[in-house]
């Protein structure tokens, strides 16, 4: 079973048993999985004659404790067939839930984003987390959805959340540019 959101809890209990998951926050001996290594990007540029510094700039930047450097899949086989780099995340998934999330500017989320897109890292409690798109308490809670979808990088040993690349950060610059009620000042 795979997907990109954890399991629902109920209370403190899931209604699984004999379950293992595997999360964007603790996804242990699966990260490699999660994404193209740094070794299979290599590869790839080598490949189809592509600059390998500007295919980490564009989709590299997450991260796991046994896997330093993973790639967005999607992201890296549409520049190696479009024989370009540019921003294919919005083919993807659409910005507007990144702004209707951080439009909820809980516990001041849009000065965090804000600081990521100077950036800055900010720390992140992922326990908090109800494992949904609907059940927000916290700012902790959006940005740890947004680790699970994507948008955010996460370092576990730090417990801080960052924009991962120049492909997600377009995707934030636009989201925050395209709602009035988001922009600085």
């Amino acid at each position: 079973m795979t997907g990109i959101l954890p399991i629902k809890k109920y209370g403190t209990q899931s209604a699984l048993t004999d379950f293992r998951e595997f999360t964007m926050t603790k996804p242990a001996k699966l990260a490699k999985y999660a994404g193209f290594t740094e070794q299979e990007v290599k590869v790839l540029c080598r490949k189809y004659r592509m600059d390998f510094e500007s295919m980490s700039a564009w989709y590299d930047g997450y991260q796991f404790s046994r896997i330093q450097h993973i790639y967005s899949p999607n992201s890296v086989m549409n520049a190696v067939e479009n024989e370009e780099f540019g921003n294919y995340w919005t083919d993807s998934e659409t910005y507007d839930s990144l702004k209707d999330y951080i439009s909820m500017n809980y516990d001041g989320l849009k000065d965090a984003v804000i600081a990521m897109l100077g950036g800055e890292s900010v720390r992140v409690r992922t326990g908090t987390f109800q494992n949904d798109i609907t059940s927000f308490k916290s700012k902790d809670d959006v940005l740890t959805l947004l680790i699970h979808l994507g948008y955010l990088g996460y370092d576990a040993v730090e417990r801080k959340v960052f924009i991962p690349n120049k492909e997600v950060m377009e995707v934030f610059k636009k989201a925050l540019s395209s709602n009035s009620s988001l922009k600085c000042g």
